[in-house]
Order: structure tokens, then sequence, then C-alpha cells
């Protein structure tokens, strides 16, 4: 669960857009030079109702799914987003559905990919400039609802964002941002002392993930467990400080639980294509023929 510095092509657009949209929500306005701080990004409820006239009756029919759905996705994206625009571009016989999972127009996806592009040259710089301030770079990630790139650090916001623009050679969409703690100093460093898994099973519970969460600067342990106070025992066990760790529970306890086995069988006409790999399984079982057909059959861990 690498969430750190990473050079982002427009094929992770889409999931980093997300994670900025999610983890923004309930950050606080941090320090930040160049543009405001990342904006948290609206439901797809909030979505529709903000893009229809105001004074629509609170009894109007749903937006259709792919609507609201674009409407959501434009927010978080930056693009537009009102309603009038949404259903002319679902309208447009040339509209299409690349390089995002909803229908943009040809000029919009031109610039979208245009935009993705400037973002992978300031992220380059960022992170070929980074290397050289290690104690007191925070992390780097896009901000795709503001259209920017944002590189953290612990001081030094304006030195440090014209050294950048001087790597890059040029303007671009770039935010500099206060952070407390350095990505490869503090916060990183934490992980490895966070492995003491049987220590956790003296709570009920077990870890399921362990890493950095760049936007919210600060390292995140993932459990599972049905002890509430399970969290709070962790902290204090790490005397981590206020935000350098986050403890995040299921509530579940599911992987305290002993596992079995799901046995599967599979019936696949002549002819067809062969069985997809099992993944976390045991390998696919010989088939056996039976009339115009043939059997396989798999076993998988289950809880």
């Amino acid at each position: 669960m690498d969430r750190g510095v990473r050079r982002v092509g427009l094929a992770l657009a889409m999931a980093l857009a997300i994670v900025v949209a999610g983890c923004s929500r309930s950050a606080a306005p941090d320090q930040t030079t160049g543009a405001t701080a990342p904006g948290a990004a609206a439901s797809v409820d909030a979505a529709a109702s903000a893009s229809t006239d105001p004074g629509a009756s609170a009894s109007a029919a749903p937006l259709p799914s792919a609507i609201a759905y674009a409407i959501h996705q434009r927010q978080a994206f930056g693009l537009r987003d009102d309603l009038a625009w949404v259903e002319q571009v679902a309208a447009d016989p040339t509209a299409r559905i690349f390089p995002l999972d909803f229908l943009m127009t040809p000029d919009e996806a031109t610039a979208f990919e245009a935009r993705q592009a400037s973002f992978d040259e300031v992220v380059a710089a960022v992170q070929a400039y980074a290397a050289t301030v290690t104690d007191e770079f925070g992390g780097v990630y896009l901000d795709q609802q503001n259209g920017h790139v944002v590189a953290q650090f612990t001081a030094h916001l304006e030195q440090h964002r014209q050294a950048i623009l001087e790597h890059l050679g040029k303007a671009g969409p770039l935010v500099v941002q206060q952070v407390t703690y350095t990505e490869t100093g503090s916060t990183r460093a934490a992980i490895p002392h966070l492995a003491d898994w049987d220590w956790l099973k003296s709570l009920d519970a077990a870890a399921t993930g362990v890493g950095v969460d760049t936007i919210k600067n600060c390292t995140v342990l993932e459990i599972s467990s049905t002890n509430p106070d399970a969290p709070a025992l962790i902290l204090a066990h790490y005397g981590q400080p206020t935000g350098k760790l986050r403890v995040e529970s299921d509530g579940t306890g599911i992987y305290l639980m002993p596992r079995g086995w799901v046995d599967v069988s599979v019936k696949v006409a002549k002819g067809a294509s062969p069985l997809p790999a099992a993944g976390r399984s045991t390998s696919w079982a010989t088939g056996r023929a039976s009339g115009a057909a043939r059997w396989a059959g798999a076993r998988c861990p289950a809880w």
C-alpha cells in the first residue's frame, strides 16, 4: 500500500484522483503556496443536486445513473460538470468513454491527455529535486479536482517551489504544501516498527496492511479486529505523535477466524477457451469428459 512518490502516467490518473478526493475530505487546511488546499469531492447524490436547478422540488425524478456518475467523476477531475453540458455530451455521437470511464467530447479528451502529460513532467521534476532534499521532502500527489501537482515539504516552501520550476524549465501546474513529517525520514521510518504481529494477537487483532498516506502525511496500519479499544492501544504501544500514525480497523476480526476450503467445479463446453488461472487456489484439476462438456475443479481458501 505504497502511496508515496511515484511517476504518475495517464493509466493511473483515475485511481489517483479517487484517492485525492477521498483522502482530502477531512484533511486540515495546510499552509499552501501557489493555490488553495485540495477540497473534498462531492458524493454522487450531492453532485446531482448541485448540478440541477436549486429551485427544483425534492420530489423531482432522480437523474439517470450514467448522468449522475458522469457528474460525480467530472467534479473529481475538475471538468465541466453542469447538468446541461453532461446531457449534451451524452447525446453527442462523437463522445467516447476514453481516456476515463465516462463520456467525453473529443476536445475534452485531448485537453485531458495534455493535462496529464503536463502533470507527468511536473512530477518528474519534483522527484528529481526531492532526491536532493530528503530532509524536508514530504511527498507528491495529484490533485485532479483543482488541476495541479502537490509537492509537500516541511519548511522553505517558496524556495522549494522555485527550485522545482527551475528543474522543470518552465511554468507548470505546481503547488507546494507544508507538512509535519518527511517521507523518507519520519513517516516511512515508522513502518518497520509496526511489524509486531504477535503482539497484535494479544489484542485480538491481526495486521492486514501497512503503508504511507501521502496526502495526510502519516503512516497507516490496517487491522482486522472486533476489539473497539485496539486502535487506541496500538497508538499507545508505539508511542507515535498525534497524526503520525493512523490505525484503521475493519471491525470484523475476520482475519483471526479459522480458514476453510471451498471446492469449486466448473462445467466447460467442448471447444471453449481454457479455464482462467485459479488465483489463490490450487491449480485446476485435470478435466474429465462428460458428453458434450468437460469438468474441472479447484480448491479455494475461504473464511
